[in-house]
């Protein structure tokens, strides 16, 4: 598996397995068995959240897998993210974004504890904090690297003048952004992230790469195109339609990271094997056109 240097110190895969739809109900063994299998299709990389699972899943990935193998540590890469806070957690009524220096140290704290881990690779601000002052926040993630607590810092869901911002209140770069892209969502391709991305060699991380499975099953218009689409490209290549989902990403030069969404490990490798189809540009654009429901000018 191809990995992807974020600094000289951490490298992640290419596919990255994420555990937003984690599943507190299944087998205990399950979930450590699903990361070993992960590991060895070479994914070594996993993504989190605090407000996964309603603040439960990064406590389940450390029972579950790191206090039962604490030696795996050494062999995976974690990301996890701060700066969401869903209602009813400090007595809000309502959900907010907050980046402010004093709950960003101690949101990573708690991640760490839950994860049973001492640091991280990848931190991530998980939204922009319309309140937020770029500069404090700097000056908490200053103080996160320089602790140790994570290795490397970068951004979710950052609008290029939202990273921009940010980064130049920093000493080190951003090493990532997390972005939403996929067959039904391709409004990033034309917004200046990837175009940053470009400038600045700032990989992106890929959430929802299937756009939420919608293309199936879904009866709008949209769906139904790209479902046509993608079904005559997949019979081209012998391989499935959610191959052909992720290799619209992979095959970009920017060298998008899907993450996926599933703790089913037969899916997880259809990620994997997309990795090896080579769509042309008639058929990488096809995609696109089904997707926005017309051609290019």
């Amino acid at each position: 598996m191809e990995q992807v240097k974020l600094s000289n110190d951490v490298s992640v895969s290419r596919i990255i397995a994420g555990f937003m739809r984690a599943d507190a109900k299944s087998e205990e063994a399950e979930t450590l068995e699903f990361v070993h299998q992960c590991l060895e299709q070479g994914i070594n990389t996993f993504d989190h959240a605090p407000v996964y699972g309603a603040y439960t899943i990064e406590k389940l990935f450390g029972d579950r897998v790191l206090r039962k193998e604490p030696g795996l540590r050494s062999h995976i890469k974690i990301i996890t993210k701060a700066g969401i806070v869903l209602p009813n957690t400090v007595g809000n009524k309502h959900i907010y974004y907050d980046s402010r220096k004093e709950s960003l140290l101690n949101e990573i704290d708690r991640s760490l504890m839950k994860l049973a881990t001492d640091h991280v690779d990848v931190l991530l601000i998980h939204r922009p904090d319309i309140l937020g002052d770029p500069a404090e926040t700097a000056e908490a993630l200053e103080e996160i690297i320089k602790s140790g607590k994570a290795l490397t810092v970068g951004v979710s869901n950052y609008e290029p003048a939202q990273f921009s911002a940010l980064q130049s209140k920093l000493p080190f770069k951003l090493v990532a952004n997390q972005m939403e892209f996929s067959v039904k969502s391709t409004y990033n391709f034309f917004n200046g992230v990837i175009d940053q991305a470009f400038e600045l060699r700032t990989p992106i991380m890929v959430w929802s790469p299937l756009g939420g499975g919608s293309v199936f099953t879904g009866t709008d218009e949209q769906s139904i195109r790209l479902r046509k689409v993608l079904s005559e490209i997949a019979e081209a290549h012998c391989c499935s339609v959610d191959m052909i989902m992720y290799a619209f990403l992979l095959v970009h030069p920017a060298k998008l990271m899907p993450i996926t969404g599933t703790m089913n490990i037969a899916r997880v490798k259809n990620a994997v094997d997309a990795l090896d189809i080579k769509l042309s540009y008639d058929e990488w654009y096809s995609i696109l056109a089904a997707s926005r429901g017309y051609d290019v000018p």
